[in-house]
């Protein structure tokens, strides 16, 4: 970018090459796994209540959700560009920050901005709302700042997964619940898709470079631990809540999906080369989509399951021009 670019009028329309530079930098493929942790959230406490539709007076706390959780995610992959900006700049001189594309100044301003907007917007659906917008932005500063480069930064990357589910189930207002109005159930969808994810980071972790065939084997079992509560969640739910699957079909579905998510994984620990171990952590990734599909399926129309694995398709076509690891 020339001199005269960077100093250009703020109130002009930013150039596509700029905007592509913000895109890179908020790796904005990858939200759309977001907005299907909150589809799934929202549409299981929905099924709870005795709907299997998307109630009109529902839309704008699930808008305002949706919102939130694009603002947070976008916040998280900005301000994990913000704290690693030396590193960058030594290892990775084509992010958007060091390449000079972005200013740290703009950078900071924007993802700072985000985190804050995205904790208001939880506000749609109540306090609850509030308070898992709240801990989904302090798990994320938490890791882009300290936690990253810590032994515990999987296990802080999952956390980041489970408030953002429990973000989207906000609304639960649950009989017997055991935690903020969210029932077992609900803590098991979104705590087993959590280990998943922390299964995930620890699998890709030294992804750069040729890894270690014991931490990509940890990865793998910890992915599959997360499967195997997910898979048990239908026997969790209450009575009121109706299965459109039986429990044993379920655990097929997941198992089923399971299989064929971990397959590149397994690959990638036979030979354990940069490029199979990325192959394996996208495949991840796009199958979170699959995931939270599944579980609407498992419990809510089948039309709102389709809707929610639609989002893949952007985020294939945005993979395309956009790398998402």
């Amino acid at each position: 970018m020339s001199d005269t670019e960077a100093n250009a009028d703020p109130q002009q329309p930013r150039s596509p090459s700029t905007l592509m530079a913000y895109l890179k930098l908020m790796r904005i493929g990858n939200v759309f796994t977001a907005f299907a942790n909150i589809l799934m959230g929202f549409f299981v406490v929905q099924a709870d209540l005795g709907f299997t539709s998307l109630p009109s007076e529902q839309l704008l706390p699930l808008l305002g959700l949706l919102a939130a959780t694009f603002c947070l995610y976008s916040a998280g992959m900005i301000l994990n560009d913000v704290f690693d900006v030396e590193r960058d700049t030594a290892e990775r001189n084509n992010r958007p920050i060091p390449a000079g594309d972005i200013s740290l100044a703009n950078a900071q301003t924007l993802g700072w901005g985000l985190l804050v907007i995205g904790i208001l917007c939880g506000l749609s659906a109540g306090t609850n709302g509030l308070l898992m917008a709240t801990a989904v932005g302090v798990s994320v500063v938490l890791y882009d700042w300290i936690l990253k480069q810590t032994p515990i930064a999987p296990i802080a990357m999952g956390l980041c997964r489970v408030f953002n589910i429990l973000l989207g189930m906000s609304l639960a207002n649950a009989e017997s619940p055991i935690f903020l109005g969210f029932a077992q159930h609900h803590l098991l969808i979104a705590g087993s898709v959590g280990v998943f994810v922390a299964g995930l980071t620890w699998f890709a972790r030294t992804e750069a470079k040729v890894s270690s065939r014991g931490l990509l084997s940890f990865g793998v079992l910890t992915m599959a631990t997360g499967l195997t509560g997910l898979a048990m969640f239908p026997q969790t739910l209450p009575a009121t809540t109706p299965l459109r699957l039986t429990a044993d079909t379920a655990a097929m579905l997941i198992a089923l999906l399971g299989m064929l998510t971990l397959y590149r994984c397994i690959l990638a620990i036979a030979d354990p080369v940069p490029a199979k171990v990325q192959a394996g952590v996208i495949g991840c990734l796009k199958s979170l989509i699959f995931l939270d599909a599944s579980v609407i399926l498992i419990v809510s129309d089948r039309m709102l399951a389709i809707g929610t694995l639609a989002l893949l398709l952007p985020m294939l076509v945005i993979s395309k021009k956009i790398r998402a690891t």
